[in-house]
């Protein structure tokens, strides 16, 4: 009996050292967060802060990006505003928006754009500045998910 037990206390014991180390990996996860601070007086100049910016290093992910269905054009137009710039390549329509929704993690930032009851949401990863994933929902459905790749 007492052979039976050790292993299930030794089992026991090193659970809180195999949590550490997954609490420690995923500790490394940060939430996108963006935000303005005002930067002169009387509340006339304001600066952007975004945890998950579009340039990082040498990193971009402003540009365009497509596929058969698909023509986006995403960037920062100042501080607080990203603009993006979309054509259905399959029916003609285009539509441009500029908005500030920064959400998402560090590892897959995600910038939303809304229109009425659609949100156009372009993720990224800063390990692949050549690749977009473009979704568009409408009231919780999604009714595009592809991915698009720089021009």
């Amino acid at each position: 009996m007492a052979f039976k037990i050790k292993p299930i206390i030794a089992a026991a014991l090193s659970l809180p050292l195999a949590l550490s180390v997954a609490w420690e990996a995923s500790s490394q996860e940060v939430p996108c967060q963006a935000y303005t601070v005002e930067t002169g007086s009387q509340g006339y100049g304001f600066e952007e802060v975004n945890t998950c910016p579009l340039d990082h290093g040498n990193f971009s992910i402003q540009g365009i990006f497509a596929n058969d269905n698909w023509d986006i054009e995403f960037f920062h137009w100042e501080p607080a505003a990203y603009l993006y710039r979309g054509i259905n390549l399959q029916d003609g329509t285009s539509m441009q928006l500029i908005d500030f929704d920064v959400v998402g993690t560090s590892s897959r930032p995600q910038y939303r754009f809304t229109d009425g009851n659609l949100t156009y949401t372009i993720t990224f990863r800063y390990s692949d500045p050549d690749m977009i994933r473009f979704e568009v929902h409408h009231e919780g459905f999604t009714l595009v998910n592809e991915l698009l790749e720089r021009i």
